[in-house]
């Protein structure tokens, strides 16, 4: 289910991206780039994850959310679903 979950929340980001209008360049890149290593980190091993870098996707994405929170509580609030599901895959 958690996988499932991250799929759905991945899905919606993808749409509010395209539907959003009022976005900054480098926040709709940041956030594109964020769903990017989170496909891929869904994609990787369990021993790739495990030597995956010092700060972890996570860490990453969790920044993002208090970087958009205030610009963006959209994209913040949906980006807290992936993050929540990142958590409970153990990535």
């Amino acid at each position: 289910m958690p996988r499932q979950q991250l799929s759905d929340a991945l899905q919606a980001l993808h749409q509010e991206l395209e539907s959003a209008q009022e976005i900054a360049a480098d926040d709709r890149q940041a956030l594109l780039q964020a769903a990017k290593e989170i496909q891929e980190a869904l994609s990787r091993s369990e021993d790739e994850r495990e030597r995956a870098e010092e700060e972890t996707l996570g860490q990453r994405v969790s920044s993002l959310i208090e970087e958009l929170e205030t610009s963006h509580p959209r994209f913040a609030e949906t980006l807290r679903s992936v993050s929540e599901a990142l958590s409970n895959l153990g990535i």
